[in-house]
């Protein structure tokens, strides 16, 4: 089948600028109509992961691949988020009058593209009959900019010096500043250490204004409700194909989108794969997870496409929910999330800190039990802002070569005093654990802020200790209430969420530390925004958590049955 593809379409938007589209066209029709917008390049259409458009096309839709507003071929100026809803809605209409298009229309698209899908089905375009949203957030400031108040650095900085920034400069006229977002892009990962990250120099005279309206919106205010998806979701009326992966950073929205829209009543369906950010493959690093776990997500969006571009208003066949279960290395399916028979199990935070070694590092004699606590002595550590704990692994949308990504082995942080570090006996039996983890931590800081950073960790009988998910909380931010130095304060702290087998004779971990870097900023402690803090303005944190019978820090784990 021979496609014939029209290149640099015009779509004028209702406010007179005109964005461009690549419009991929088999022979024949009426055909449905897929639309991909995305700000990375129509010409690349997003085939790092997904298939050609061509791909799409030969199977009978007309495919549209659009540059967002102020992006490659389009015009306006790029401001990100703040022109997806009308943009995305006006495309979809142009798109449903496509001459040989059937008058139906479905987007796709990750990440970005994913974020553009979400926002232009709260305007309910006409035409528009399904979605497949991949990879992508409920909202712009909690888990894609933040995450518990702590800027999610290495994905923010990476992407807007590789990703945005020079491109953005180019199209302003700026070619000299251009050249140097791109070398300091060349820079990473030691351009994460620059300080103070508000005066980035060659940010700030490429003219990329939205990277310090991030940094100065540190709290979810109406820049960001502006844009939040969770906070418009009454007005998402369509069927939805959500997909993530377990290490990927916007994983938590990808899961918050479906539970939520899925309580409304519309059809959704959700795939949670092994996956990072980029690519969708059954290894990450030395991590294997198996021939069911390679990428089959187009052939998964194909059949959403199908069931609803043919006009049927049913439910698909499919399971609502299919999850990956790392460490079984299958495919699980369920009902909902979290699948129903979860229930949950508190594991308490233990150590000899008055007899023996105490918390600190994996050296020393943390447990972590089901047992409740009797008069135990706290564990302290000293976070220090000049000497952060290196992240190892995680959830992370930036380039593997510039910030760990994935499951990693964390033996090299869990031999650091500063991170405590709380280990279960080895497990008899098979545990399950499918769900959100959550710490309730009583603790308190001699600073007035400090971080909280936190990971559940799958440790293997050689010892090798491989990260499942873990969360950040910064002490300011805590939900309840302000925090004052010397005062016991209870946090609750979201862990992430997971789906993963831990068999007999693996141990389960829980590691507490004041930083996380370069996944997220340093904490100067000091109660100075992290982002104007100098190179030498933090503060040692002594950060000191209880568990006695008064104040029992523990664990929850989501065991599914």
């Amino acid at each position: 089948m021979d496609i014939v593809v029209e290149r640099d379409v015009a779509v004028p938007m209702r406010d007179g600028t005109v964005l461009r589209a690549d419009v991929y066209r088999p022979p024949g029709g009426p055909y449905p109509v897929l639309v991909q917008r995305t700000p990375y390049g129509k010409e690349v259409a997003q085939t790092v992961v997904y298939r050609h458009p061509s791909w799409y096309a030969r199977r009978g839709y007309i495919v549209v691949v659009q540059d967002t507003r102020g992006r490659f071929g389009s015009g306006g100026v790029f401001d990100p988020f703040r022109h997806e809803a009308a943009d995305g809605a006006d495309t979809v209409r142009w798109a449903a009058r496509l001459a040989g298009g059937t008058g139906q229309v479905a987007t796709y698209g990750f990440s970005y593209a994913g974020a553009a899908q979400l926002l232009a089905a709260t305007e309910q375009p006409e035409g528009l009959v399904c979605t497949a949203p991949g990879f992508t957030s409920s909202d712009f400031y909690e888990g894609w900019t933040y995450t518990g108040g702590a800027l999610n650095l290495a994905f923010v900085l990476s992407w807007t010096l590789q990703m945005l920034g020079s491109q953005d400069a180019v199209r302003d006229g700026r070619h000299t500043e251009a050249l140097a977002v791109a070398k300091a892009a060349g820079e990473l990962p030691g351009a994460f250490g620059r300080r103070p990250l508000a005066e980035f120099e060659e940010l700030r005279k490429a003219g990329i204004d939205y990277f310090f309206d991030w940094l100065e919106h540190d709290t979810w205010d109406e820049y960001w409700q502006a844009v939040s998806v969770r906070a418009r979701y009454d007005r998402i009326i369509v069927p939805q194909l959500h997909f993530g992966g377990w290490y990927d950073t916007f994983v938590e929205g990808t899961l918050e989108n479906y539970a939520r829209l899925a309580e409304q009543g519309a059809v959704q369906r959700l795939v949670i794969g092994p996956w990072a950010h980029v690519p969708w493959s059954a290894t990450i690093g030395r991590f294997d997870f198996g021939e069911e776990a390679h990428n089959t997500l187009d052939l998964a969006q194909l059949e959403w496409f199908e069931h609803w571009l043919s006009g049927r208003d049913d439910e698909p066949d499919s399971p609502p929910v299919k999850l990956f279960v790392m460490g079984a290395n299958t495919w699980r399916e369920a009902t909902a999330w979290p699948p129903p028979g979860t229930r949950e199990q508190r594991w308490f935070l233990h150590s000899s800190a008055d007899g023996g070694l105490g918390a600190n590092s994996v050296s020393g004699d943390g447990v972590l039990d089901r047992r409740n606590p009797g008069d135990e002595e706290p564990d302290v550590f000293v976070s220090i802002p000049a000497l952060p704990v290196p992240s190892l692994g995680g959830r992370a949308s930036a380039d593997a070569s510039i910030v760990p990504v994935g499951p990693a082995d964390q033996r090299p942080v869990e031999a650091r005093n500063d991170v405590l570090v709380y280990t279960t006996a080895p497990m008899t039996e098979l545990l399950e654990v499918i769900g959100t983890v959550w710490l309730t931590l009583y603790a308190a800081i001699d600073t007035p802020d400090a971080d909280w950073m936190v990971k559940l960790v799958d440790v293997f009988p050689d010892g090798t200790a491989v990260n499942l998910c873990d969360g950040a909380l910064r002490a300011r931010f805590s939900p309840g209430g302000p925090v004052k130095a010397g005062e016991v304060h209870t946090y609750r702290i979201k862990v992430g969420s997971t789906a993963a087998l831990v068999a007999p004779g693996h141990r389960l971990r829980l590691e507490i530390a004041g930083s996380s870097f370069p996944l997220y900023d340093v904490n100067p402690n000091t109660g100075t925004r992290p982002a104007a803090a100098g190179a030498f303005e933090g503060r040692p944190a002594a950060q000191t958590v209880f568990h006695d019978s008064v104040r029992a820090s523990h664990l929850v784990l989501p065991v599914h049955s």
